[in-house]
């Protein structure tokens, strides 16, 4: 089986590869991509449209990007919008269930971070802002609350950053209340297909292993936000069973491969600009 697979498109940013990337896919039995489209609805069909004429199983995951809202709208509930729009161009939107095809168990969802991924090394002092107030922190004391602000400044680098989910992410979970949403969503799916398959592929956008994580000690910025990477959570969930053969995911724009005992491990995601599709056989 031939899967062509791709990540954080980020619509129209990499549009100059986009098409170029698609002729490569024709052959293909099976196209995945793994989340962050676009945070635009008419971007996120534009971009769908594009693969209509392929004849392979078409599956995607959810990134954070897609789910972005403006204050009036629900992130969770523009995940049934999303829903929608894949199913009239033709793909199959594996947050809302998993797929078989040839043996071979497809599952994922966009995954999500628990802060454990987060460097904590480094006794810097910054400042959280968060709900409209601003506090001093240490960064190796930094809690779930504290990192759940998202937005700091950096006193000794002179310069505030933001994760912009903080912005654009609306709805009534905490980030851990989301993501045991989809590891409970997870075990599911994994349990559902793996008595039917001899192999298991895993497909997140969010980074569920720690050999994906790159660390910079002397970055503060970096050590901070490696905590919205992802969650190895999720990656325990996925190993625990033994049919799982390949794992996909996305997100950091870093693009790597690791074989972890028998599974191999691929992120998919590249520097902006730089999108080309990863294939992969199994």
């Amino acid at each position: 089986m031939k899967i062509c697979a791709i990540s954080d498109i980020h619509y129209p940013h990499n549009e100059p590869n986009l098409m170029k990337d698609i002729e490569q896919m024709g052959d293909s039995d099976v196209i995945v991509i793994a989340g962050d489209i676009s945070h635009n609805i008419f971007d996120y069909e534009t971009v769908l449209k594009r693969f209509n004429r392929l004849k392979a199983l078409k599956l995607v995951v959810l990134g954070n990007h897609d789910i972005y809202c403006n204050k009036k709208e629900d992130s969770f509930e523009k995940i049934g919008t999303l829903e929608i729009i894949c199913q009239r161009n033709g793909f199959h939107l594996l947050d809302k269930s998993p797929v078989i095809k040839d043996n071979v168990g497809f599952v994922g969802n966009i995954g999500w971070y628990d802060y454990q991924f987060a460097q904590k090394d480094s006794n810097a002092e910054i400042v959280a802002l968060k709900d409209e107030r601003s506090y001093k922190v240490r960064i190796n004391n930094m809690t779930d609350e504290d990192f759940s602000a998202k937005n700091y400044f950096f006193k000794s680098l002179r310069k505030s950053v933001v994760w912009n989910d903080v912005r654009y992410i609306n709805w009534r979970f905490s980030d851990k209340e989301f993501l045991n949403l989809q590891l409970e969503k997870l075990r599911k799916d994994i349990d559902e297909v793996s008595p039917k398959v001899k192999k298991i592929v895993y497909i997140s956008h969010h980074i569920p292993i720690k050999e994906f994580i790159y660390e910079k000690p002397n970055d503060e910025v970096w050590g901070v936000f490696n905590a919205y990477q992802g969650s190895p959570e999720l990656g325990k969930i996925a190993f625990s069973n033994p049919k799982l053969r390949l794992l996909t995911c996305g997100h950091n724009h870093i693009s790597d491969y690791k074989k972890i005992g028998n599974v191999d491990c691929y992120n998919l995601s590249n520097e902006f600009g730089n999108l080309k599709p990863f294939f992969i056989y199994i």
